[in-house]
């Protein structure tokens, strides 16, 4: 729009703020998708006109980066697109304050900024009403298509994916009613939920029936897989849906053939739309406390979020120093490496510091090829750019270093544009690049967030979180009406689940100075797994019908909470004691009733499996201790 107008330095500018703001494009469905990136427009708008009003000041710029660091690593607190919004409402507070304008022109920039974000929100969206929903029906896809893989190929592993699967299907879907408010028909979005819904419900039954070795079950696993991949592509269901049919009625083992029928069901209510039973609510995402009591809760430096948001801090205002002091070129992509580089975690932050490193000065290369020595005329830079730009959005949540060598590469373009030296800028780049890079490395060295802690506490809540579970379904055998309370549970098992392997992934990525053992902590991410499969195939029996005294249960019940709250005490205190396991006793009266096999069979897969991890962590250090 600016070499078509006349106005190529505003065009340059715009076309900065849409670069900026295109990485807030997170996915998801479009109303998410849309809020984040308008957030983003307005903050990087607010960014760009505060760093342009204080650029001019040594002393202003540190105080507001200083500030504005802070609150962007704070935000990490908040999620993965709170995160974005702080990170890249800081880029364009450097962008903007590294320009040195005064008056007018700091507002005209600013703006400039802000409709480029504007310009790129809309094209983000603006394909909506061409494609209704495809977001959502795409994750509901990629849900169904795990649960398929799980029934070609049952195991725990396919299992905890189909968990993943079905999560960010219901994230992306959203949480609401099944129905259309005041309509007796189900509208789009409330099919969709409610075969998010059935998906969780396929997904118990495909656990119950797995742990069946009756003649006719393996048959029926094929021919659901087959079903479940065609819900997945919307189209052969009725084939599909008939075969799995016949094969469910060749199962002759009663428990088995319970579990096919109901498999069916479950199965054919999805091919239907969204059809079938629900009771109107479905999987919604975690439930969050109000934002500002969620960052208050943050102001501890136990807390890895607030660690990361000082070390932020102080390491924009010593990248901002260090340039304005040094004089380098291209000054700010210093600080700028820093904010890129520069991650609550140890790993993350090394990865992305050499990733950045290495791709910038291969970008230098291929740059000086582009713009030196092809000479490549107005049109064809705008055709690269856009070229270049879409390969620096796919690539950069896939392969960091790729993305910092297709930016470099896009940068240089820019530059090109706005009359500046390109190759000049890069040479500068990678020295910018370089302090910047060394500066986030000293901040994570000389003041680390040791994960071991945080892990501790995260599979301790993973503990609790399914012994909740486990017990939320044995009440429901005595006191009926389960449904809500049994979903509730299950989702704050999946989510804790979730944080723990994140945790875990980050301790064993630590320094090996700091780094735990790994053999318990897998151990224990195992255990959990296997009582989850345990809890499902315990709930398709609830869903079932199947009811004891609440006396039988009683004993088990509390046997088990006391190990759960043993085994969870002993990872916060970092001091392992064997769990009081339930006693021989409490199983016999569950084998006593006959309408409870299901139930005493499992108890006694869940016993053994807490004997396995009884063991592992006895012959084991702590994780802190390794």
């Amino acid at each position: 729009m600016g070499l078509a107008t006349g106005h190529l330095a505003e065009g340059v500018t715009a076309s900065a703020g849409a670069l900026i703001v295109g990485f807030a494009n997170l996915g998801g469905g479009y109303r998410i998708r849309s809020e984040t990136l308008l957030a983003t427009t307005l903050a990087a708008g607010a960014g760009a006109l505060l760093g342009g009003l204080a650029g001019p000041s040594v002393v202003a710029t540190v105080v507001l980066i200083g500030v504005w660091g802070f609150a962007g690593g704070l935000l990490v607190s908040l999620g993965r697109r709170a995160a974005f919004v702080g990170l890249l409402s800081t880029w364009a507070l450097l962008l903007a304050g590294d320009l040195h304008l005064h008056g007018q022109a700091v507002v005209r920039e600013a703006w400039l900024i802000t409709a480029g974000g504007l310009i790129q929100t809309l094209v983000a969206i603006v394909a909506w009403p061409l494609r209704p929903f495809a977001a959502e029906r795409q994750a509901i896809g990629n849900a169904y298509r795990a649960l398929a893989a799980y029934a070609r190929a049952p195991a725990t592993a396919t299992l905890q994916s189909t968990a993943g699967a079905l999560a960010a299907a219901a994230d992306t879907v959203g949480a609401g009613p099944a129905v259309g408010a005041g309509s007796e028909t189900p509208n789009e979005r409330a099919a969709l939920r409610a075969l998010v819904e059935q998906g969780e419900w396929v997904r118990v039954e495909l656990a119950a029936l797995t742990r069946s070795d009756a003649p006719g079950v393996e048959a029926t696993l094929r021919a659901a897989a087959a079903a479940l991949d065609a819900v997945a592509m919307q189209r052969g269901r009725a084939f599909s849906l008939a075969a799995l049919e016949r094969s469910a009625q060749t199962v002759t083992e009663p428990v088995a053939r319970a579990r096919a029928a109901s498999l069916v069901a479950w199965v054919a209510a999805a091919a239907a739309r969204g059809g079938g039973e629900n009771d109107g609510v479905v999987p919604s995402p975690a439930a969050r406390r109000h934002p500002i009591r969620a960052l208050r809760a943050e102001f501890t430096l136990r807390s890895a979020a607030f660690r990361h948001a000082v070390r932020l801090s102080a390491a924009l205002i010593v990248a901002v120093l260090a340039y304005r002091s040094l004089s380098l070129g291209s000054g700010y992509w210093v600080p700028l490496t820093v904010l890129f580089v520069l991650k609550p975690d140890y790993g993350t932050t090394v990865a992305r510091g050499i990733g950045r490193i290495a791709g910038t000065m291969a970008g230098v290369t291929i740059a000086w090829a582009v713009v030196t020595a092809l000479s490549p005329s107005d049109a064809t830079i705008v055709v690269l750019l856009a070229v270049l730009a879409v390969a620096t959005y796919a690539l950069f949540p896939a392969n960091y270093a790729l993305s910092s060598v297709v930016l470099t590469v896009l940068i240089a373009l820019l530059v090109e544009f706005s009359g500046g030296s390109p190759v000049g800028a890069l040479l500068d780049r990678v020295i910018d690049t370089a302090v910047g890079g060394v500066i986030a490395l000293s901040a994570v060295a000389l003041w680390p967030t040791p994960e071991a802690p945080q892990t501790r506490e995260c599979l301790a809540a993973l503990v609790t979180a399914q012994g909740q579970w486990l017990d939320a379904i044995l009440r429901a055998f005595s006191d009926g009406d389960h449904r809500r309370s049994l979903r509730s549970t299950r989702l704050a098992t999946r989510r804790a689940r979730a944080q723990a392997r994140e945790s875990v992934q980050r301790a064993l990525a630590e320094p090996p100075r700091r780094r735990p053992d790994a053999r318990p902590l897998h151990d224990m991410l195992a255990a959990m797994d296997e009582i989850s499969e345990c809890a499902l195939v315990l709930a398709a029996a609830v869903h079932d019908g199947t009811r004891a005294p609440r006396e039988t249960l009683t004993p088990y019940r509390n046997a088990l909470n006391r190990s759960f709250d043993n085994i969870a005490a002993s990872l916060r205190d970092d001091a392992w004691s064997t769990p009081p396991l339930p006693r021989e006793e409490t199983l016999e009266l569950l084998r006593d009733d006959p309408a409870l096999a299901t139930v005493a069979t499992e108890a006694l897969t869940v016993l053994a499996v807490l004997e396995r991890l009884d063991r592992t962590w006895r012959d084991t250090k702590s994780p802190s201790h390794e």
